[in-house]
């Protein structure tokens, strides 16, 4: 029995929503229509109408699919849950049957529209929304681009009481557009501007629902005045240019900023006196960056500029991302508790590293930044030569405490590299635990750079015999990971003291091979008394 046909109309067309719009023309909800009236009926009043040239073999297809489809659905007198046009333009006939479909979508109401309109060149005249947009209340997500507003803007009474999301790009606007916009939108909550033109100031008051702002490529703007009391993430994007003035002291519940530009003023974060996230990417700059924020917890510093440029007082930062490739784990960074952990500063160097990066490392260490663990990410791997960082030993500074240091090395780099890495590592600090991170099988990665491990476990218990300690190596893998920790040596006997390890390299390689399944490796018995 077709158990399917006999469900209530809306539960089907849940179900036909779970086809995909993205990966091609709706060849699917085409072929359900012939399988009876009933089924014609129901692909007829599908309330998704999403529509994409570039998915179709040719424009003509397009439209007339386009005027097809929606002059069914409105034949049905019902509302449209969305309605998402993504067109080229190239003659006028084409931005007619634009017209009338969006015509006939509006009249009937609509929750969600998109309407993205691209055209062949700068001299075509766009298309402008019809005055009927206006007196949709029922609209809850407005994204446009490419197109003219209204022309009945000013003067129609704004309907928007529904509107929570606005998107305007590649739109001729003006402050009065912005103020229209917020006034009229009680509920926004998201305003998105991109790549527009005509404004200079983004000025916002007493708006109570918004609460995150997305200014984009933004290129003539001067200033930002918010008065938004739930204001939570603000994201600016001004690559070509210097920072806009900006007044957001009354956002007290603003804790995220997104900032993408030329360096800025030393001053930066007095703009956001309750920031706590700060994600920022800038360009090289040979001025020194001075940052002092005393709420700031997350600092991500996409840069290629060096650690010895980079000042901060901010005495509850727990989390300090810096390097070229931060964004590619970012994600996963802040996705853990930070009211749990102690201060890490994690790394993604780019280039070559030689000796000057790591004593730039070393001394910004020194700094008084109150990092206890060192996370380095190495995707390609361009140690210089063990000989030149020879120079580093004439620098008389001590390796920096730390309680843990955390590397992950790519495999396909020689294993004298990784050797060579590791050496002015631990150069630059002293750590309690130390844990390598595979972008392999550990099993692989241990087979192929046995020399890194020993050499690991031989400079640990070195810098513990240089400070007259007596430790053990307690030596754990999961996963892609392999951890080093030192333990201090309980003597059992009064009088009893114990030596440096004697061929310990050697015995630790045999260990691990022969007890890799085993989930806790112990190498205290490697300790021989004297």
């Amino acid at each position: 029995m077709d158990r399917i046909s006999q469900l209530p109309d809306f539960i089907i067309h849940h179900i036909l929503s779970f086809v995909s719009k993205f990966h091609g023309p709706p060849v699917a909800l085409v072929r359900m229509s012939v399988l009876s009236k009933t089924w014609f009926d129901l692909t007829a009043s599908f309330p998704i109408l999403f529509f994409n040239i570039r998915k179709f073999t040719s424009p003509e297809t397009f439209f007339k699919y386009v005027e097809y489809t929606t002059s069914r659905f409105c034949h049905q007198n019902v509302t449209a849950h969305e309605f998402s046009l993504y067109t080229i333009v190239k003659e006028p006939t084409e931005l007619d049957i634009v017209d009338r479909c969006l015509g006939l979508v509006l009249k009937n109401g609509v929750r969600d529209l998109v309407i993205n309109i691209s055209y062949l060149s700068d001299e075509q005249q766009k298309y402008r929304l019809p005055n009927r947009l206006l007196s949709v209340s029922m609209l809850k997500s407005l994204i446009i681009r490419g197109c003219d507003l209204p022309s009945s803007l000013f003067f129609d009474v704004p309907k928007f009481k529904s509107l929570t999301w606005l998107t305007l790009e590649d739109i001729q606007i003006d402050e009065e557009v912005i103020k229209y916009f917020t006034i009229s939108c009680p509920l926004l909550k998201g305003f998105d501007i991109s790549r527009c033109h005509g404004f200079k100031c983004f000025c916002v008051y007493g708006h109570q629902n918004l609460h995150s702002v997305f200014i984009f490529y933004c290129t003539q703007l001067e200033r930002i005045d918010i008065e938004a009391p739930n204001l939570g993430h603000l994201w600016v994007n001004m690559e070509e240019r210097g920072p806009p003035r900006m007044n957001l002291a009354s956002c007290k519940k603003l804790r995220v900023v997104t900032y993408t530009g030329h360096p800025s003023s030393n001053n930066f974060l007095s703009n956001f006196p309750f920031i706590e996230t700060l994600f920022f990417q800038m360009e090289d700059t040979s001025d020194n960056l001075k940052w002092s924020s005393h709420s700031l917890r997350t600092l991500v510093l996409e840069s290629d500029c060096d650690l010895e440029e980079v000042e901060l007082n901010t005495p509850n930062l727990v989390l300090f991302i810096y390097g070229s490739h931060s964004r590619m784990v970012t994600r996963w960074s802040l996705s853990r508790d930070s009211t749990n952990l102690k201060a890490c500063m994690e790394c993604y160097p780019n280039g070559s590293l030689g000796a000057l990066w790591f004593q730039k490392l070393r001394l910004f260490l020194d700094k008084k930044n109150g990092f206890k663990v060192l996370n380095l990410y190495i995707f390609a791997l361009h140690v210089e030569k063990l000989v030149e960082l020879e120079k580093l030993k004439a620098i008389e500074l001590p390796p920096y405490e730390l309680e843990h240091v955390g590397l992950q090395l790519n495999t396909s780099n020689e294993s004298s590299g990784h050797v060579a890495f590791v050496d002015a590592i631990l150069w630059c600090c002293r750590p309690r635990s130390l844990t390598l991170i595979s972008s392999s099988s550990l099993t692989d990665f241990v087979e192929q750079n046995d020399d890194v491990v020993k050499f690991i476990c031989e400079k640990l218990l070195q810098q513990e015999d240089e400070g007259h300690i007596s430790i053990q190596i307690v030596s754990c893998h999961e996963g892609k990971t392999i951890s080093f920790i030192k333990k201090e040596v309980v003597q059992e006997e009064a009088g009893m003291e114990l030596s440096k390890v004697s061929g310990y390299g050697d015995f630790l390689m045999h260990w691990i091979q022969s007890k890799w399944k085993q989930p806790i490796l112990r190498f205290s018995d490697a300790l021989d008394p004297v």
